[in-house]
This record gives C-alpha cells, sequence and structure tokens, in this order.
C-alpha cells in the first residue's frame, strides 16, 4: 500500500483538485492522509466530500510549518511506501500504478516521474505540452548535489519512518531536496527516474504559493536556503564546486533583480536547471554565458558589481 501525504493550509479549492487526481489513479491500494496545518480556511468539508471514493483521513494541527506536517502525516503513514502530494498540485492517473511496479522489483527504493510546470491550473496533459517547462531529468547524484531537479508531488519512496531521516522542520524552503540527500546519502535509498510524465507542479500566481511569494522579497528564501544546502552537504568534488558558484551567483543576480523592483522570469529556476543539467552529466563546465543569458545584469551608478558569496 501507498501512503500519499497532503500538507494543507488555507487553500480547500487547489486541495480538492489535488484528492480528484488521487480519486482517478488505476492503483486502488493506497491511503490519503491530509494534515491541516493550523489554517483558518474550513478543511473537513474537502475532505468529507471525498470519503467514499477515497480511504481518506484528516489530522488537523497547530501551524508549525509545511516540514512538520509531512512528519506528522509520516508519523501516522500506514503504507509500505509514501508519496508527497502539495494541496495546489494534481498528480496523472498512472502515477501511483507505475511508481508501484518499479518499487515492487526491488530494484529502487525511490521512484519519480516527470512533472510539467504551469502556471495555469491543468488536471489533464495538454494536447501540446511543448509549450511548458518540464522536469523530467534521469538521476545523477552529483548534480542534486548542486540543485533539486525531482519535484515534491512526483516521487513515492519506501516507508522511512523507521530511520533517523525526516523533513527537516526549521526549514521552510527546499526542505524536499535536504531530504532527498539524507535518504541517499544517510540512507543509500537507490534513486530512479520512471520515464514518463506523472504530476503537475503548479505555479500559479495568485495561488499564493510557495514560489511566487519567495521572489517577492530580497534575498529570497530559496537564496538563503540554497546557501544553507552547500553548507549542511558539502563537497569538494571540483566539478560540483563550480556548478555551486553558478547557483550562487544566479541567486545573487535574482536578488538584485527584485531589490530593484523588477519581476523573476517566470519559470527561472526551472530554466536554469534545464539548461545546466545536460552540461553537467557531460562532464562540462558550467557556462556563465547561460547566466548571462537567463539574467543578464543592469548595471547602475549604485549598484556594485556581481560577485559569488
Amino acid at each position: 500500500m501507498i501512503s500519499v501525504i497532503i500538507p494543507t493550509l488555507n487553500r480547500p479549492g487547489p486541495l480538492n483538485r489535488a484528492l480528484r487526481s488521487l480519486a482517478r489513479q488505476e492503483l486502488t491500494d493506497f491511503e490519503v492522509i491530509v494534515v491541516d496545518d493550523g489554517g483558518t480556511s474550513p478543511v473537513r468539508p474537502v475532505t468529507d466530500s471525498w470519503r467514499t471514493a477515497l480511504p481518506i483521513r484528516l489530522i488537523e494541527t497547530d501551524h508549525c510549518g509545511v516540514s512538520a506536517a509531512r512528519n506528522t502525516a509520516m508519523a501516522a503513514a500506514n503504507g509500505e511506501y509514501v508519496a508527497f502530494l502539495d494541496d495546489d498540485d494534481i498528480v496523472f492517473p498512472r502515477h501511483l500504478r507505475a511508481a508501484h511496479t518499479v518499487l515492487d522489483r526491488g530494484t529502487a527504493d525511490v521512484v519519480y516521474g516527470g512533472a510539467l510546470v504551469s502556471s495555469r491550473w491543468i488536471e489533464s496533459i495538454p494536447r501540446n505540452v511543448r509549450w511548458l517547462p518540464r522536469k523530467d531529468y534521469e538521476f545523477d547524484s552529483r548534480f542534486l548535489l548542486c540543485a533539486n531537479f525531482i519535484h515534491t508531488g512526483s516521487l513515492v519512496c519506501r516507508n522511512f519512518t523507521d530511520t533517523a531521516a525526516q523533513f527537516t522542520e526549521s526549514m521552510t524552503h527546499c526542505e524536499d531536496w535536504d531530504l532527498w540527500l539524507a535518504l541517499h546519502t544517510s540512507l543509500g535509498y537507490r534513486f530512479a527516474y520512471l520515464g514518463e510524465t506523472t504530476s503537475v507542479y503548479h505555479q500559479v500566481p495568485q495561488c499564493g504559493g510557495a514560489v511566487s511569494a519567495a521572489y517577492l522579497s530580497s534575498p529570497t528564501p530559496f537564496t538563503l536556503a540554497r546557501r544553507n544546502m552547500f553548507r549542511t552537504w558539502p563537497s569538494t568534488d571540483p566539478q560540483i564546486v563550480d556548478y555551486r558558484a553558478w547557483f550562487t551567483e544566479f541567486d545573487a543576480r535574482l536578488d538584485r533583480l527584485i531589490e530593484d523592483g523588477r519581476p523573476a522570469p517566470a519559470h527561472i529556476y526551472e530554466s536554469a536547471v534545464r539548461t545546466l543539467h545536460h552540461r553537467f552529466v557531460t562532464g562540462h563546465r558550467a557556462d556563465h554565458a547561460v547566466l548571462d543569458s537567463l539574467l543578464p545584469e543592469h548595471h547602475s551608478a549604485h549598484r556594485q558589481p556581481a560577485r559569488v558569496r
């Protein structure tokens, strides 16, 4: 059985869409655990409306953050495997079946599918998906030390509640990336890419999601979280050091853009990862010309030249 974990906070409409996508799953051997993270919008009417279609439980807690909410659900999970789904994302009908098939072979402990990245609500694969960014990368443990290329809602893994691994509750951003590294580096979990698109990562501006909210202040929470990740998971590998310096400069330029009151380009992080992943896995150095094309510097008299922090 798979335990599907959904933390939610004041988004009953998107949560309903997430649950609808689970009701459409081809695999039926799963449970759903929704954790209301101390929100003010009513969640119980939403979960109650799905009780005839889904084996669903609601846990109501004080507001402690998304990491604590997921850890609370993990403690209640009965499944041999666990899947994570944010309340504003959805999964396609084959998601759980495709994951369960590979996990049951015993050749991997963590599997993940590709994810479409959309700034508008979608619940099925569009006829023409070329206009949508995607997170659909083969696993590379060294590149994972540079950037998170795995969407939370696309991942299903062996239940790890009997280990020391958990979401770091002090983290509000990149907590999923931190867990992926803990599972792989500390527990030796084997990762595998499913080779098919199984989910949608919504970045809808008016929804108040983590990405759009993060890009309203400088330094962004992602800048601070990435800085912390590089300290927590150190590396002396020259290629990893090179790519980490690239991402540090990426963060610095994005912070300056936001300081100047200009909006962050749509899906800017996905564009960066899309460009760098192939260069990394083929053994090339990070290309700073790519950085200039993604985030060109706009020098002014009061601004210092870009520097790696």
